[in-house]
């Protein structure tokens, strides 16, 4: 048996996207995930009833031997609706990156113009891949997101796709950039210094971090009232900021201008002329504005979790993002165009907390959705120690997956050098998961349109927009991040050399590729060797069961220690 032989099997359900039935066609027979649950009931309340009540499966000693790992489906009435759905997706966009990114990209790009035209693409850029993410996520509503999606897209070689992903995922999918953020901004809304200490900074952001993974922890509900109440809060800043910005531009409050200050419209006039910037300028101006955009892929992350009506599965997912996206990307462009604000108290020290909150919010977010990402990683048995970061608490939470990122946030935490007043180590710390994640939606995007082609996919069609419109998406989509990608090398004067985000991050990915080369060829080679069998749970949700084998030199080793222990407890 090979370690990366097994295809993916997954059940039909009523419930799930129907546009492709033939992918839902079981063919192994299935593991005993949920016990006397052959078929789905016919009623809604009986369906309800049957979720609710059913019982812990109790693993047996030769399942525990094997490593099988079985999961409860989620009640009907603990899935998430349009609010939270939305809210994660708000919480995630709306972090620091609005509040901190337009002065550096207004001074990449030269001019007021250049800059609302770059936020401007951005936002369409951002279209085009939640059109993708969109058409996936209705495709295959699983927990785990690009995981899944390039494990369906890309088979061959098996488990490829897989390793790079969670090597990316787990190393630099974390939220420390927002961490030093937050306590960057607490710590300066009450001290006169514009740099706090910045081991004190390093302090802040760990219990900030600590503090969020206990809440997730604890209460999957806590941590999903404490994520909606503070996506509520962040529209309502930026609303405050558009309508400051706006009362500004119109003329009120100019009493609080120092002489020869330009004020109101007269900030638009010449709003294109500018020095001339390089393309590096221009490419680390759309890498920082793809950062604030970041975040409407969140909910693609637990889809396992998001309501699925039977009368239309798709209508929550759906709409809860379009109109996450779109509220989000009107607020932005028109807080581009109304900042302005002076140096009074209130900037000083108010706006500094409601900017900090806000990086809190996006906190909360990421580390819910990242936690289900990571534990989906775990679930395939491509970590080590996966059988630990797959486990859940009593509290139906993933405490594993919670806990590996932890540590490795507090360890990008620790790590990052001081922070000057321009952030740079905060600036090189956001960019370097953007990037990476840059190709990772390149991939995403070619293995939508090649989906058609596979075996079990022949039957699918878009549900969001039509064939055409697709290709251009994808075809714009693609050639905007290529091109970012590309430019990004290109030289430039600053502290931190330009090439050291994309170095870094390519390594990552190269680090995938070497890992996966360990996972797949020499362990099996040892006769370590793996088969997994993702499945799909009557509410539609997507768990995967593995067996951990030992043949060859492997199964060897492991008879003549069991003969050599055996002898020692005999003695």
């Amino acid at each position: 048996m090979s370690a990366v032989s097994s295809t993916p099997s997954r059940t039909h359900s009523p419930i799930a996207n129907q546009s492709f039935p033939g992918i839902y066609v079981r063919e192994r027979t299935p593991p005993p995930t949920v016990e006397n649950r052959a078929e789905l009931p016919d009623g809604k309340e009986d369906y309800e009833m049957a979720i609710q009540t059913s019982s812990p499966v109790v693993l047996s000693p030769d399942d525990i031997s094997r490593g099988r790992v079985n999961y409860k489906p989620i009640p009907e009435k603990r899935m998430l609706g349009y609010m939270s759905t939305a809210a994660l997706i708000i919480n995630k966009m709306i972090g620091t990156g609005i509040f901190s990114t337009p002065s550096s990209v207004l001074a990449s790009a030269g001019s007021k113009g250049g800059s609302l035209f770059l936020w401007v693409t951005g936002a369409l850029m951002t279209l085009s891949g939640l059109i993708v993410y969109l058409e996936f996520g209705l495709a295959l509503p699983f927990n785990g997101g690009e995981l899944v999606y390039l494990d369906e897209s890309y088979t061959t070689p098996r488990y490829l796709a897989s390793c790079m992903f969670a090597i990316l995922f787990v190393l630099l999918g974390n939220t420390a950039a927002n961490s030093i953020a937050f306590a960057k901004h607490m710590l300066g809304a009450f001290s006169d210094d514009p740099n706090p200490d910045y081991r004190l900074q390093k302090f802040v952001a760990l219990i900030c971090i600590s503090f969020i993974c206990l809440i997730h922890l604890f209460s999957r509900n806590m941590g999903l009232y404490v994520n909606n109440t503070l996506a509520l809060y962040k529209v309502a800043l930026l609303i405050f900021v558009v309508v400051t910005g706006f009362v500004c531009l119109g003329g009120g409050g100019g009493k609080h201008l120092k002489a020869g200050d330009t004020y109101g419209v007269k900030n638009l006039e010449n709003a294109f002329t500018g020095a001339p910037r390089s393309p590096h300028d221009y490419a680390s101006a759309m890498l920082h504005i793809l950062y604030s955009f970041q975040g409407w892929e969140n909910a693609n992350y637990v889809l396992a979790e998001v309501k699925r009506p039977r009368e239309d599965p798709t209508k929550t997912f759906k709409r809860a993002a379009l109109v996450a996206f779109s509220l989000v990307s009107v607020l932005y462009i028109l807080a581009n165009v109304a900042y302005v604000f002076g140096d009074g108290a209130f900037v000083k020290r108010g706006l500094k907390v409601l900017i900090a909150m806000s990086a809190f919010g996006n906190i909360v977010a990421v580390t819910y959705t990242s936690s289900r990402v990571k534990q989906e990683i775990a679930k395939l048995r491509i970590l080590p120690f996966s059988q630990y970061w797959a486990r859940e608490s009593p509290y139906n939470t993933p405490v594993g997956a919670l806990t590996l990122h932890w540590i490795f946030t507090a360890i990008i935490i620790i790590a990052t050098p001081n922070y000057s007043q321009n952030d740079e180590a905060y600036s090189l710390v956001s960019v370097l998961f953007t990037y990476a994640h840059t190709w990772v939606g390149v991939f995403v995007a070619i293995g939508l349109v090649t989906l058609r082609y596979h075996r079990n996919f022949l039957e699918w069609q878009p549900v969001v927009v039509g064939w055409k419109t697709l290709y251009v998406l994808v075809g714009f989509y693609i050639t905007s991040n290529i091109f970012i990608i590309t430019l990004i090398w290109w030289p430039s004067v600053s502290t931190i050399p330009s090439y050291i985000a994309p170095t870094v991050a390519t390594g990552v990915l190269a680090f995938g590729v070497i890992y996966w080369v360990g996972f797949a060829k020499v362990l099996p080679a040892l006769g370590y060797e793996i088969d997994s069998e993702p499945d799909e749970l009557i509410d539609g949700s997507r768990v995967v069961t593995y067996k951990r084998f030992k043949t060859g030199f492997a199964k060897r080793v492991s008879s003549w220690w069991d003969v050599k222990l055996k002898k020692g407890s005999n003695q």
